[in-house]
């Protein structure tokens, strides 16, 4: 699994910060449009929204060899769906049966840990830190 904390500053509003968050993967165009339109499609069935100001869109995909996870912080909060002081999303691409993602998503029960996450001075290294990953394992792009 590979995770990635990206900060961003001029975010005006949802449809934006997908599509910036997909172009920070660095794919071929084709697959960041699959992915995206696969996001959008995730979106149609309902909030994806874990907590006051956080939101979790995921996907599971054949067409990344190894899952992906970005969290996104916002300077500003943009709106979703109902809400309108979204500034934190954890973007999960995941490989089918990829129980690294399960472990990650298993950690996002505790409070502290989305607290953290919204935290305007959280660091790579704390993030890795927060979902138990080594900083010498293969878990950074």
């Amino acid at each position: 699994m590979k995770i990635k904390l990206v900060k961003l500053n001029n975010i005006s509003n949802y449809e934006q910060w997908l599509q910036q968050t997909v172009s920070n993967l660095d794919l071929s165009s084709r697959l960041s449009t699959n992915l995206l339109n696969l996001l959008h499609e995730r979106d149609a069935l309902g909030s994806v929204q874990i907590s006051e100001h956080v939101i979790m869109p995921h996907i599971v995909t054949h067409e990344i060899t190894e899952s992906i996870v970005i969290v996104s912080q916002l300077i500003k909060p943009v709106s979703y769906f109902t809400s309108n002081g979204i500034n934190t999303a954890i973007y999960i691409f995941s490989y089918p049966d990829d129980s690294s993602i399960i472990s990650l998503v298993n950690c996002l029960v505790d409070e502290k840990i989305i607290s953290s996450l919204q935290d305007p001075t959280l660091s790579s290294k704390e993030l890795k830190k927060l979902f138990n990953l080594s900083v010498g394992e293969k878990d950074a792009f």
